[in-house]
């Protein structure tokens, strides 16, 4: 995939790419490589209680039914 104008080091356009140790960006024109960090997901106090106000509000739509 490319990405126009996104390296930090010259402006340059760069790239993605993946090898045996990850994803990472590569500009075209300097060469900066970049590791893409994948997203972790944990359990959290946030997500646990996004979750029970989502619940809590498909809870009265279903009573409003």
């Amino acid at each position: 995939m490319l990405i126009y104008k996104a390296c930090p080091r010259c402006s340059g356009d760069m790239t993605t790419n993946g090898d045996i140790y990850g994803d990472y960006k590569e500009c075209l024109q300097c060469g900066l490589m970049q590791d893409i960090e994948k997203k972790r997901y944990t359990f959290s106090a946030e997500l646990v209680r996004s979750r029970r106000k989502r619940s809590a509000r498909e809870a009265k739509v279903a009573k409003v039914a």
